[in-house]
């Protein structure tokens, strides 16, 4: 059987100012392109740096696919399915460049941005569930020559605890943009643009606060994320400066900040409504529930758990309620990083919790705020 299994026409999504056609059909999302683009993609298919693809997709991945080439035969796979576009769309398969996700493509996001003569276009699918990561954050395999350790020793001598134990290292959950630029860039021009870009992509991920699935950070992206820019070679207009200064930076971030959010909140609901939640803010913290009951509260009986939940659950998205939550979490954070002494930390949320906590409804979040502060400061 294809690999292309649905084979299903694509439908016309949008058709840029350049000319370029953003197609879709039940899996894929692709950019047939319109002018001659040079452009960067993190992919195993014709990556890097290019002048010559005629055309860029985001595919998702079924199950199958994922269990048949998950093993290192990525590169396989995408050659099979940029064959097939071949015949389907009349594109010469060494010309075309592609990312690959689990996200449904029922739930992209297109974000256009222009000023004058500059427009991007920023064409994203997002998922960050069980495979969000901060950058810093403890690796969960060592790679070289195509080999994994997944279970790897230090250069101490220890055993990485915070290694995720022989897990496929293309787990589900990837954050995928294809940028479009309507003026000519350079190669160097375009590094700057992909830095702008990746850097969007984490202020995204800040605003939603977005918690790191490997440590108590806020994330700064997915662990299998990838990212395609392009520029016009034909355009009249080149782009010399692209900086955090200069229009076009502010046009890439914006474009790129707005399509994340919008892809996330459309794939997995994460907004700023469900992030409302002192559960939902604490959970980055990951602390031990079953220590926290049986050592911290003592409380061994079923019954009584469920009626602390259900207490918890009662008053976790009152607003009052969050914000505090959200100042002492702010303060362990900068505890963690060596902003805060833990003395500090430790008499300014005892002032809090004294102060704000008072009411008989929030006391179940108050005894949970107290358990967390306990074990981030030991």
């Amino acid at each position: 059987m294809s690999i292309y299994e649905n084979n299903q026409e694509f439908e016309l999504l949008l058709k840029t100012s350049d000319g370029d056609e953003i197609l879709k059909n039940i899996d894929t999302v692709l950019v047939k392109f319109g002018p001659k683009r040079n452009g960067i993609v993190t992919s195993w298919l014709n990556g890097g740096y290019s002048e010559d693809l005629s055309a860029i997709f985001n595919h998702q991945l079924s199950q199958e696919n994922i269990d048949k080439y998950g093993d290192g035969g990525i590169l396989d796979f995408l050659e099979d399915l940029s064959s097939e576009f071949y015949e389907n769309l009349d594109l010469r398969n060494d010309k075309l460049s592609g990312l690959i996700t689990s996200a449904n493509m029922e739930h992209y996001s297109i974000a256009c941005e222009s000023f004058r003569d500059i427009e991007v276009v920023a064409i994203t699918t997002a998922g960050a569930r069980v495979n969000a990561v901060s950058a810093g954050d403890v690796a969960s395999y060592y790679e070289i020559n195509a080999n994994y350790e997944y279970d790897f020793e230090d250069d101490d001598g220890d055993i990485d605890d915070a290694c995720d134990g022989g897990q496929n290292p293309n787990k589900p959950g990837t954050i995928n943009t294809i940028l479009l630029i309507n003026t000519k860039l350079d190669e160097s021009s375009l590094l700057l643009a992909e830095m702008i870009a990746v850097e969007a992509k984490a202020v995204a991920l800040r605003e939603l606060m977005v918690s790191s699935n490997y440590s108590n950070e806020v994330a700064t992206g997915t662990g299998t994320d990838g990212i395609a820019i392009f520029s016009n070679m034909e355009s009249e207009n080149f782009t010399d400066n692209v900086s955090k200064h200069a229009k076009i930076g502010e046009l890439i971030a914006k474009a790129v900040i707005d399509s994340v959010k919008d892809a996330l909140a459309k794939l997995q609901w994460l907004t700023p409504s469900y992030q409302l939640d002192a559960l939902v803010r604490l959970d980055r913290f990951k602390y031990n529930l079953d220590d926290f009951y049986s050592n911290y509260l003592k409380i061994d009986d079923e019954e009584e758990k469920k009626e602390f939940i259900i207490s918890l659950l009662k008053v976790s998205k009152n607003p009052a309620l969050v914000g505090n939550v959200s100042l002492i979490i702010h303060l362990l954070d900068q505890y963690r990083v060596g902003l805060l002494s833990k003395k500090t930390v430790l008499n300014v949320s005892r002032s809090i919790l004294d102060n704000q906590f008072d009411r008989d409804e929030w006391q179940s979040m108050k005894l949970l705020l107290e358990y967390v502060i306990k074990t981030q400061l030991g």
